[in-house]
């Protein structure tokens, strides 16, 4: 993360007007952040020093009502380009992400599974997550068959290993202190 992701992302939480809608301001936010980094055009476009800024500032406004950004964010999105930041808003926007998650009590978890899961699956091991960590999680689920059976989860620095491998590894290890092997 770079040094001036989060005073912009706390700025920009800070100065929302009320209820306003984080979600799909991160939507739109995203979608204008892979824009800058799939297109080279428009990434020297937006740096080259020779362009005058209005028309950088008109082709953000334009970029913007295309992806159905708010007003408010696409002020954020000029204050940005006037700072030279704008080509950074990815970073921006994952800060932004994480800063809202903590607002809102939300743990994003990676979850790795051997196979495909059921919703009843998938809410059990939200369910347990969530007691376990006291926060509302949000699972992004990966398949792995080495997992063989139940699941890993990953959330910030914390895992949580419930998968088959861990329970055979911790036999073994039972097993070994037991005999003395």
């Amino acid at each position: 993360m770079s040094s001036f992701t989060r005073p912009y992302a706390r700025a920009f939480v800070e100065a929302a007007p009320p209820g306003y809608d984080f979600g799909a301001f991160l939507e739109a936010g995203g979608a204008m952040a892979r824009s800058f980094e799939a297109n080279p055009k428009l990434r020297a476009f937006l740096l080259a020093p020779n362009i005058p800024r209005e028309a950088k500032r008109k082709a953000i406004d334009e970029l913007s009502a295309k992806v159905g950004m708010d007003a408010y964010g696409a002020r954020f999105l000029q204050v940005m380009l006037r700072n030279h930041r704008l080509l950074e808003a990815g970073a921006v926007f994952r800060t932004l992400r994480e800063l809202i998650d903590t607002i809102q009590g939300i743990l994003r978890v990676d979850v790795t599974v051997a196979g495909p899961l059921t919703e009843g699956e998938t809410q059990a091991i939200e369910n347990a997550l969530a007691a376990r960590t006291g926060k509302k999680v949000k699972m992004h689920v990966a398949v792995d068959p080495k997992v063989i059976g139940g699941f890993v989860a990953r959330a910030e620095s914390r895992v949580f290993d419930g998968s088959v491998v861990a329970a055979i590894r911790r036999f073994q290890v039972l097993v070994s202190q037991t005999l003395g092997a």
